[in-house]
């Protein structure tokens, strides 16, 4: 039971850290695809 319980709070913190890196990836994809089009634009 308590084994469970820590493996709860780890899914936890690593749901958390999944979102945040998400995020972190799709503002790296959003910054590197504006650049693309203003270059293409000059």
């Amino acid at each position: 039971m308590h084994r469970l319980k820590a493996t709860a709070m780890n899914d936890h913190m690593f749901v958390e850290t999944l979102i945040i890196t998400s995020a972190f990836i799709t503002i790296a994809i959003i910054l590197v695809a504006s650049v693309l089009l203003l270059e293409k634009r000059g």
